[in-house]
């Protein structure tokens, strides 16, 4: 098998792999709109051809890492975001629902999020169900925790980091931006998953006048940037996160479960791309600086979401060139290169059993996947990716493990949800897959920029690593603004699942939570072909049938009934 990924040699097990999606993801907002992808700005390079075992082995991770959500034309600007031109009330919030009422929790703020009222979730309120007491997770790009969609609440921020050589965890005050190109960079990762990660650009002449040249109509926003560095922040994590939990507090809109609390943890650090010809095409030092998780940052993450209490964890990233066939995925499983880093997923839900007691594994909740085909029917779109289907390789991890596919209405009531034309399907994890409101979600968003002159973003140490210039850092702080946007993914399809499992977390407190993941899939909406199907696994989270008992139980049968049931 050949995959085809990214050129230069880049050391990262992880950030590496995201290398190509940097590009539109750090762009301004109108060459996300133009419909360039960053693919098209890339050459590619196969991994067996890489000269060495160091740069073969960063080659086959580069993909290991890619958010799971549409950029271009699959986005509304800020200003125009339907939450964003709703009109702020106080922060006294007077809750007008009433208990008992399902039609009484469609405010305008739920009504924000079409995905609530597909998943039926104003019933989950009408029974007093919102999340409180729950503490879920998602490991992203960082949280905004000043949107005030945060605020009042009991959120954290986890600061991970990697092992260095001498047995020490990196730390903020440590971590740099080392050239991605050079595998003997001495910049150790680690972040704060309370913040978003920054994304800067140098905006080389030779670049801006060919975009100008290839589009001159599209790209004529590119003059604005010509020889001048940009500072944006990563929008995704912070998307994720109002999904999941945003307050109910009249503005704009809210989370599935509201009255949750989740831990944030930051797969992305900090990121510079010099934009020229020579680098977009052909890599090399001075091209890409950045930091990056490897096994022992992800098994830090793992062990303080569990320390904290974490019952289930989002993902929304994946591969960025996910295999089509399962012989395909069988070679990543089987890759010996590889295993440790599968390995520290499956102990990062079966450590959590270890902690707090049989079938209280963490729950991994995994955004199957986006592509970019021409399919003739959904039979035939693309698998779910290699995490979503971890379980085919490690079974022991099913009764922990969700897959997620997006689906949008159709406007025809005996078929009301399809897949979205841009989403993998459950394939081969259709027995833990479901079906969830991916398309033109609306949630929180974090932005600004700043732009300055020349190439100046950083100061570099005796090292020859980097970090970016106070002055740029601050001069983004003061341009941030919060905000609602629109987008488009099984990104956005992930958490939901994941908010809906905070509600029966604290409606189901006497089960595990591999009992609760069975209560979510086997109350699901059938859609597609009877019964479990791989385009639709399950079906689409029906939270009114799920709050009133059980479907079956797959993975444990043993129920202790130590505690009333949350809700009335």
């Amino acid at each position: 098998m050949k995959l085809k990924l990214c050129p230069a040699p880049m050391r990262s097990k992880l950030f590496q792999a995201i290398a190509c999606s940097l590009l539109v993801s750090a762009a301004p907002a109108a060459l996300a709109d133009s419909g360039m992808s960053s693919n098209l700005a890339m050459s590619t390079a196969d991994c067996t051809d890489a000269p060495n075992a160091v740069q073969r082995d960063a080659c086959r991770a580069r993909q290991m890492a890619h958010f799971q959500f549409a950029f271009a034309g699959e986005h509304s600007p800020a200003s125009t975001a339907s939450a964003a031109n709703k009109t702020l009330v106080g922060t006294n919030y007077n809750e007008a629902a009433k208990l008992g009422d399902a039609e009484s929790w469609k405010s305008d703020e739920f009504m924000q999020d079409w995905g609530l009222e597909a998943m039926n979730a104003h019933h989950a309120y009408a029974r007093g169900l919102t999340g409180s007491g729950v503490r879920i997770g998602l490991f992203d790009s960082g949280v905004a925790l000043g949107h005030g969609e945060f605020s009042g609440k009991n959120h954290q921020g986890l600061i991970i980091g990697n092992l260095q050589a001498d047995g020490t965890r990196c730390t903020l005050a440590d971590s740099s931006l080392g050239d991605l190109s050079n595998p003997d960079n001495n910049a150790c990762f680690a972040t704060d998953g309370g913040t978003p990660s920054i994304e800067s650009l140098y905006w080389d002449p030779a670049y801006t006048n060919f975009l100008l040249q290839i589009n001159p109509v599209g790209a004529a926003w590119a003059a604005d940037y010509e020889n001048k560095t940009s500072f944006r922040y990563d929008i995704h994590g912070t998307h994720v996160a109002g999904t999941m939990a945003a307050n109910r507090d009249g503005n704009g809109m809210h989370g599935v479960a509201f009255g949750a609390d989740f831990s944030s943890a930051r797969l992305f650090g900090d990121s510079f791309w010099h934009l020229s010809p020579l680098c977009i095409f052909l890599g090399g030092p001075g091209c890409q600086y950045g930091q990056f998780a490897d096994n022992s940052a992800f098994d830090d993450m793992y062990q303080q979401m569990n320390a904290a209490g974490v019952r289930a964890i989002n993902h929304s990233w994946g591969l960025q060139f996910e295999p089509y066939f399962p012989d395909e995925q069988d070679t990543l499983y089987n890759d010996p290169e590889l295993e440790a880093y599968w390995q520290t997923l499956r102990e990062g839900s079966l450590t959590g059993e270890s902690m707090h007691g049989k079938g209280m594994g963490l729950i991994q909740v995994w955004a199957a996947g986006n592509h970019s085909y021409l399919i003739p029917s959904l039979d035939v779109a693309p698998i779910a990716g290699v995490h979503a289907t971890l379980p085919r390789h490690m079974p022991e991890l099913e009764k922990y493990w969700l897959s997620v596919v997006n689906v949008h209405p159709t406007g025809d009531l005996s078929s009301p949800y399809i897949l979205s034309d841009s989403s993998m399907k459950c394939g081969l994890s259709m027995e833990w897959c479901l079906a969830a409101p991916g398309t033109k979600i609306n949630s929180a968003l974090v932005e600004g920029l700043y732009l300055q002159d020349g190439n100046s973003a950083f100061q570099t140490d005796a090292d020859g690593n980097k970090r970016f210039l106070p002055a740029g850092l601050d001069a983004l702080r003061n341009a941030t603004q919060f905000g609602y946007q629109d987008l488009t993914g099984t990104s956005m399809a992930a958490p939901h699942v994941t908010g809906a499992l905070a509600l029966l977390f604290e409606r189901y407190p006497y089960l595990t939570n591999a009992q609760v993941r069975d209560v979510l899939l086997t109350t699901a909406t059938d859609l597609g072909a009877p019964g479990v199907d791989d385009v639709y696994g399950w079906g689409m989270v029906n939270l009114k049938k799920a709050i009133e008992g059980y479907g079956q139980f797959r993975v444990d049968t043993d129920v202790n009934m130590v505690a009333k049931a949350g809700g009335t």
